[in-house]
């Protein structure tokens, strides 16, 4: 196992004619939220550099033009229909489209939901193939949901079972590279031994250009934080609720995208509370954002989620787990990170910034400074300059 330092933005020395072209394949589809939105901004920042890029998925559910070749297999009638029906056919296709555009001296770019046989096949080909860990090794991952949900008394729903670990690691001995977006992922990976390069990255956001500053609020007034993400017992959202309990009154939880079942039903008492609000997917998640004092995430096992990139972006100070603050909050020190099984520390914290309009403004200001440096251009000129200095050109 060797784990690659990442290199600078602007720093590859072999230039943008001689990197290999790199060919992505993602087989769900390429939508503008999720893992489909996180690889079609890479490629299009990575476009716009002036690489050589393309993508084939299995639909592109997007209202926004690409920005470079995205190769997608459903269309006409067809593209009203969920793709758990029309993957049947559009992923076939696009499997096939894409093993047959491959040219020698090409990188495979191929993301998690790709099936084994498409490795094995590139394998047998002596093709560079390059994947993406979008989260920590799921044998890494399941013992601590398993606890989690007996620490809950729930039956286990995370859906990682033996097979897929199994899987993930069969593809991944097939692999030469994998992109590491946290330093979570860099240790899980670093635990699996054998030749696989790791090389370490991040995610990204859009960058707004000015910065929204804390308002000042009458003692008292209402301060609200924040939780964005699918609310499965992997966010923690659960410790959140439980800390939300014995709060100020004035410390407002909203959550955006509440839909476990059984979260709902264990703090059901927290979710009725006045200062506590939830909705389902927001379609304006922008303006969640700039309503929001400040963001947390109190993740227990992820990657390098995308959204504490979108609220420092927005000018919000950020609390999170080391998990929530992913790469950005390691790097930076940009991030306020509590002790995710320590219900009490994290009160502390929230009580802290409920208090302290000052602290918001001074943790706001840090953490837009810092994701100055995690706009999407930049983010992928540090993973293309990677892919360059690993495996160097087509001469």
């Amino acid at each position: 196992m060797l784990i690659q330092p990442p290199p600078q933005s602007g720093t590859s020395a072999l230039g943008l004619s001689r990197i290999r072209p790199v060919r992505a394949l993602m087989s769900m589809p390429c939508a503008d939220v999720g893992v489909g939105n996180t690889c079609r901004s890479l490629m299009r920042a990575a476009a716009a550099l002036g690489y050589e890029v393309d993508l084939h998925t299995s639909r592109s559910d997007s209202r926004s033009e690409a920005g470079f070749p995205l190769h997608s297999f459903i269309s006409g009638p067809l593209a009203h229909l969920p793709h758990r029906i029309t993957r049947r056919y559009s992923v076939p296709r696009a499997h096939r489209a894409y093993l047959q555009t491959l040219r020698p001296g090409d990188i495979a770019y191929l993301w998690p939901s790709v099936p084994w046989r498409i490795f094995a096949e590139l394998r047998a080909r002596d093709v560079i193939v390059v994947t993406e860990a979008i989260n920590t090794l799921m044998r890494h991952a399941k013992p601590i949901l398993d606890a989690e949900y007996d620490r809950l008394g729930l039956p286990p729903t995370h859906r990682i079972t033996d097979t897929r670990i199994a899987d993930e690691e069969a593809r991944l001995a097939l692999t030469d590279a994998i992109f590491s977006p946290s330093p979570a992922t860099d240790r899980s990976l670093a635990a699996l031994g054998g030749s696989l390069r790791v090389l370490p990255a991040s995610y990204g956001t859009e960058l707004r250009q000015t910065l929204r500053l804390c308002p000042n609020k009458q003692p008292g007034a209402p301060v609200r934080f924040l939780f964005v993400g699918l609310s499965c017992i992997r966010k923690g959202l659960q410790d959140l609720l439980a800390a939300w309990r014995d709060l100020p009154a004035n410390a407002h939880l909203r959550i955006v995208g509440l839909r476990e079942r059984e979260l709902q039903r264990l703090y059901s008492d927290v979710l009725q509370m006045p200062n506590v609000s939830a909705t389902g997917f927001a379609t304006d998640i922008a303006a969640e954002y700039s309503a929001a004092d400040v963001f947390v995430l109190p993740s227990l096992e992820e990657g390098d989620p995308r959204v504490t990139y979108e609220a420092a972006a927005a000018g919000l100070p950020i609390l999170a787990s080391p998990f929530g603050a992913g790469r950005i909050g390691a790097d930076t020190g940009a991030v306020v990170a509590f002790d995710t099984r320590d219900i009490a520390q994290l009160r502390d914290r929230i009580a802290a910034f409920t208090a302290d309009v000052d602290l918001r403004r001074h943790w706001g200001e840090r953490a837009f400074a810092a994701v100055r440096s995690y706009g999407w251009t930049d983010v992928a000129e540090r993973r293309f300059s990677a892919l360059g200095e690993t495996f160097g050109s087509t001469a």
